[in-house]
């Protein structure tokens, strides 16, 4: 005969009787078949649990199909960057005068290069040349620099050594601005500069500046524009 266990008193008792015989508590039987039907359900709700969790990707999977289908779209349009327009280094201006309506026309180039005095001037800087036609001083040809002592004065002429491409190199005289700044140097033969220049696409220029020796800058002045130069839009 099996043994059972009341839930009341926790007496043993025969599985088969109907109320505890010590503290009359009514009996719960359950029948075989409601065993195998409640079993039955277990399974299957932990079969349907498993073949969830089976069926849906992994996070490296959803990653993978993802990039899969981005990359399997239209690669995004790519447009190459567009080379700079002949001439562009070139900066043209022009100021007219609110009294006898005179233009002064500027062109201006900045090197391709920098240069490091000692300090004060320390520091890379870059050169600038500048072409100039001035109703009342004229034309001119001037090189500056940003910080520093060009040795050229205004009352006493200096040397500058200018190189067009890979021809001699020629010296030019300068003399300094009539304010006695430091910072630039006047090139005089304006003529004949301009014309090499014009059949130029390179040209160097040195001078002697205080403590730094004849440093050099060079200037990109390809594809000069006089045409430009002299029609810009007041």
């Amino acid at each position: 005969m099996a043994m059972t266990t009341c839930k009341e008193c926790q007496t043993a008792i025969s599985s088969k009787a109907d109320a505890c015989p010590k503290c009359g508590a009514k009996q719960v039987r359950t029948s075989g078949c409601a065993k195998v039907a409640l079993w039955f359900i277990v399974i299957v709700v932990i079969l349907a649990v498993v073949g969830q969790y089976s069926s849906s990707p992994s996070p490296a999977n959803r990653s993978s199909t993802s990039s899969k289908a981005s990359s399997s779209g239209p690669a995004p349009a790519v447009t190459p960057p567009q080379p700079p327009q002949a001439g562009s280094q070139w900066i043209y201006q022009q100021e007219t005068d609110p009294m006898t309506s005179a233009v002064t026309r500027f062109a201006l180039v900045s090197s391709t290069n920098t240069v490091n005095f000692q300090s004060p001037y320390s520091g890379p800087q870059h050169g600038t040349l500048l072409i100039r036609e001035h109703p009342r001083h004229g034309k001119n040809i001037v090189m500056s620099i940003e910080r520093g002592q060009i040795l050229c004065r205004s009352y006493a002429d200096c040397n500058v050594l200018v190189r067009f491409d890979d021809q001699k190199p020629t010296t030019y005289s300068g003399i300094g601005p009539a304010d006695n700044s430091s910072e630039s140097v006047f090139i005089r033969n304006y003529s004949q500069f301009i014309a090499s220049l014009k059949k130029a696409k390179r040209v160097r220029i040195s001078t002697n500046i205080y403590q730094e020796g004849a440093p050099v800058f060079e200037f990109d002045v390809s594809d000069f524009n006089d045409q430009k130069f002299r029609s810009v839009a007041k």
